[in-house]
């Protein structure tokens, strides 16, 4: 019986809620952007102070006896630092050199057997295989070539080589 009136009211209801949802938006927005611009302000303003008073402090800060004990305990602090760098980089030279020096050998012994593979074939293709165990001979004097011995490794190069000589002495 009141159903017409139910209506009104909920139409009336709907159209000043619709005029107020606008305008309680703005002002939310409003005081979202005033309250982030404080924010804003009063984290600058703070940042500020601390930089305007550091800059107050200047030098005069060195002159506190402790201050002048940890520059003094950083400054030992960064000279044994050095001391361990140089003996760490010494023994890394030595490992380097082992490297450079197989690395050398390895070439040198695989270019002689290459120019006497063409006279002798068997004293070429030994040379040849000789380049292989320059790092472990020279992990046997000391000299750390990172290298593991791997027999695997040795027994498939000779037996690749028996065989490589063995089908070119065939052909000729």
């Amino acid at each position: 019986m009141f159903s017409w009136l139910e209506g009104l009211v909920s139409s009336i209801a709907s159209s000043i809620g619709g005029v107020f949802e606008g305008i309680g938006d703005t002002i939310v927005n409003a005081i979202w952007d005033n309250l982030v611009k404080w924010l804003f302000n009063a984290f600058y303003d703070s940042i500020a102070d601390v930089f305007s008073q550091m800059g107050d402090m200047g030098a005069e800060i060195f002159d506190l006896s402790w201050i002048e004990s940890a520059v003094h305990l950083f400054f030992l602090f960064g000279w044994v630092l050095f001391g361990v760098g140089v003996i760490v980089a010494a023994f890394d030279l030595a490992q380097i050199f082992a490297l450079c020096l197989t690395a050398f050998l390895q070439t040198a012994l695989l270019f002689l057997g290459l120019l006497t593979f063409q006279d002798n074939l068997l004293l070429g293709l030994g040379i040849m295989l000789a380049a292989g165990e320059v790092p472990r001979i020279a992990q046997q004097f000391g000299l750390d070539s990172s290298v593991k011995v791997n027999m695997m490794s040795v027994v498939h190069a000779t037996s690749t080589a028996v065989n490589m000589t063995k089908n070119i002495a065939k052909s000729l």
